[in-house]
């Protein structure tokens, strides 16, 4: 109990007010007259549940106990919102230095959201959640048809290499198919018609020999020519520009622009030849003409194998 001392107002005398907690009661000393009934008690409750079910055992501070777990989820929480933020903002930072648009931009934010939701995966701090961005960024171009390479996006990916960020590609596949979207095979290969596009204007190739390229690339892929699209679209813009009288590129440019050694495009030429009058255009060169020019230089590759 609490003793105030206050004047009752129906004795009208100087008297002490008891304060009786477990009624809520207020009470004068003098009289015995109950001024306020059921006050509220605004101090901290300290009554134990030691009795209740026997359980000795139960703490008097357990407030204390779920506020102070309440605030160690919060703190996970907060870390938790805090990586994501900063994997958005280094996706931003990637797509910015590869000129991608927005549409890039939010899927690549939306694979990471994945990845950190996923039960066998999440984000962490430093070079791995660089190689994860990285990762989504180029899982996301494949699946819009808007190619980049492994190559070019390390550039932009602050020290993570081309290996780090194809691991990290395979983990985000295997995510992606456990929340049932699929990747077609088509979307997992490099668009090769993009490449054309970007490949042919680092070469400042004529539009005529675009379209011939883009045509042979397209009649390439009736056949049963086992080379990766890069390779395959070296040799075939080799050929239509060797082909050329005016416009033709050296080997050793096309290789530095296509990121293919010189000897894999060469012998990716003498796999398609036997091809070479069905893929290149009619439009563009006569039979007697491909077969002349192409047949002259694989015929000084091999001649100069020989010598050395």
């Amino acid at each position: 109990m609490l003793m105030e001392e206050e004047t009752c107002l129906d004795c009208k005398r100087p008297t002490i007010m008891v304060v009786d907690h477990s009624s809520g009661d207020t009470i004068c000393s003098e009289c015995g007259l109950v001024l306020e009934a059921h006050i509220i008690e605004y101090s901290q409750e300290w009554r134990t549940f030691a009795s209740d079910d026997n359980h000795g055992d139960r703490d008097p501070n357990r407030v204390d106990d779920i506020s102070t777990l309440f605030c160690a989820h919060n703190q996970v929480k907060n870390h938790e919102e805090d990586l994501i933020k900063q994997a958005f903002e280094e996706i931003q930072r990637m797509t910015d230095a590869l000129d991608l648009d927005i549409v890039i931009n939010s899927r690549a934010c939306e694979i990471v959201s994945k990845y950190d939701g996923h039960a066998n995966t999440k984000l962490h701090r430093g070079k791995k959640l660089n190689a994860i961005c990285a990762a989504s960024v180029s899982t996301a171009c494949r699946e819009l048809q808007l190619s980049r390479t492994l190559k070019e996006i390390a550039e932009v990916a602050n020290g993570v290499d081309k290996k780090d960020i194809w691991k990290e590609s395979l983990v985000i596949k295997r995510v992606l198919e456990s929340h049932q979207t699929s990747v077609s095979a088509s979307q997992a290969i490099i668009n090769t018609g993009e490449l054309v596009r970007r490949f042919c204007s680092k070469l400042d190739i004529s539009q005529r020999e675009i379209m011939a390229i883009r045509e042979a690339v397209e009649k390439a892929e009736n056949f049963d020519i086992r080379r990766n699209p890069k390779s395959v679209l070296a040799a075939i813009i080799f050929m239509i520009s060797h082909i050329s009288q005016t416009n033709r590129k050296p080997i050793r440019e096309i290789g530095i622009v296509a990121e293919v050694v010189e000897n894999t495009i060469k012998n990716s030429v003498k796999d398609m030849y036997p091809y070479a009058l069905k893929i290149i255009p009619n439009w563009y060169a006569c039979e007697s003409d491909i077969i002349k020019r192409l047949d002259g230089v694989i015929t000084s590759w091999d001649s100069a194998k020989i010598s050395v």
